[in-house]
């Protein structure tokens, strides 16, 4: 008789394990908050960290589930310490090297085309009465959205560019009147 309670006992912690390692099987990491983050903190080291949860496939297509590639992204909005962190609350980096990032509505007309992809270097004219002055120089594109008919196509008319603290509020009055041009320089001589 003692034998027999022995191998149930054997028997129910195997079977209590092996529903533990099961259910540690069905979890998935996902990315959350290793401190409180305020709307607009770029995301350093440590400031996120991971956890595991069960969900749905619904509930974990909304969320993070690697902290590869977080650092330099700003926060979109608050987000508590130990908070899920998801998809849209992290923006892409503002700015390389401390710039700041405009977007500048234009029309691909004065745009080259439209055909401004990100990485691409351009100058920021402003025209007024016939006469251009340069507002930037040589500024990098930080994004450029597409409709699959070109980087700046029929629906996504702006351009993300990083600008100096001394160029923003020139490119402000540019954007503001309404007559800006957007220059390629990628590859040209001198730019």
């Amino acid at each position: 008789m003692g034998h027999l309670a022995v191998a149930l006992a054997a028997v129910l912690a195997f079977v209590a394990n092996l529903a533990f390692l099961r259910s540690a099987d069905d979890t998935v990491a996902v990315v959350t908050a290793g401190r409180a983050i305020e709307a607009g903190d770029v995301i350093g080291p440590g400031d996120l960290t991971t956890t595991r949860i069960a969900a749905d496939a619904g509930v974990l297509a909304t969320l993070l589930t690697s902290l590869e590639g977080m650092e330099g992204r700003v926060a979109a909005r608050r987000l508590m310490a130990g908070e899920l962190v998801g998809a849209g609350d992290l923006l892409a980096s503002a700015a390389p090297s401390g710039l700041a990032s405009m977007a500048l509505p234009i029309d691909p007309a004065h745009a080259a085309g439209g055909m401004i992809r990100p990485g691409d270097r351009v100058d920021l004219i402003d025209v007024q009465n016939g006469v251009g002055r340069f507002v930037a120089r040589d500024v990098p594109v930080l994004t450029a959205p597409s409709d699959g008919s070109g980087p700046l196509g029929s629906s996504g008319r702006y351009l993300v560019v990083g600008v100096s603290e001394d160029q923003v509020l020139a490119v402000a009055e540019a954007i503001d009147d309404g007559h800006i041009d957007v220059v390629v320089t990628t590859g040209a001589a001198g730019g």
